[in-house]
């Protein structure tokens, strides 16, 4: 497996955390409370991830070159802000679960009430929601910043700009200018014609 391919498969790790972001902060903001479908099929695809990411170790562990090793590295170290992000979006369900069928029905008859469970319950939920997102963040980051060590970029850069300067139209002009010859060297004086009159 190349350092090309090891780089593309952390890159694309890191796109899926960071639509599992983007999915997360798309959530309702408070007051509302957000819809327990959609805070479950973020667990659901977070643990994906997580599978994948376990995965992605195992293959690996296997192979004898440095960037499958890199790659299991970073892997193994991305696991742990995943699960912390795994428990909060845990905690973030549980909240949502009790509100709807527990708390609700107990306090709906009183405004009151209910408008301070409300209130309290968000602020777990933002909390849960902040922790995730941070979590999500430094998985992703330590995936991108391997990736682009892994991929090279500086001879992949050099090679872009080579790319885009523009060519000689034939290859004589690729070749550089031959010297221009330089003129013969005038004959030999002999010693004694230099002597002075």
């Amino acid at each position: 497996m190349t350092s090309l391919t090891q780089a593309l498969a952390l890159y694309d790790m890191a796109g899926q955390i960071e639509r599992l972001r983007f999915q997360l902060r798309a959530l309702p903001p408070a007051p509302a409370i957000p819809h327990l479908d959609s805070v479950t099929a973020q667990v659901h695809t977070l643990a994906g991830i997580l599978t994948a990411v376990s995965d992605q170790v195992n293959h690996r562990l296997d192979l004898s070159s440095a960037d499958a090793k890199k790659a299991v590295v970073v892997y193994s170290a991305a696991l742990i802000p995943l699960g912390e992000a795994m428990t909060e979006l845990g905690r973030l369900q549980a909240e949502v679960t009790f509100f709807n069928f527990t708390t609700y029905p107990r306090y709906h008859n009183s405004p009151s009430d209910l408008e301070r469970q409300h209130r309290d319950v968000n602020e777990i939920i933002t909390g849960c929601c902040d922790a995730a997102d941070e979590a999500l963040e430094v998985a992703a980051d330590e995936l991108q910043a391997a990736a682009v060590e892994l991929a090279h970029p500086p001879a992949r850069v050099q090679a872009a700009d080579r790319a885009r300067t523009p060519h000689p139209r034939n290859s004589a002009q690729n070749s550089p200018a031959p010297a221009t010859p330089l003129p013969p060297a005038p004959p030999a004086v002999a010693p004694s014609a230099t002597k002075s009159r």
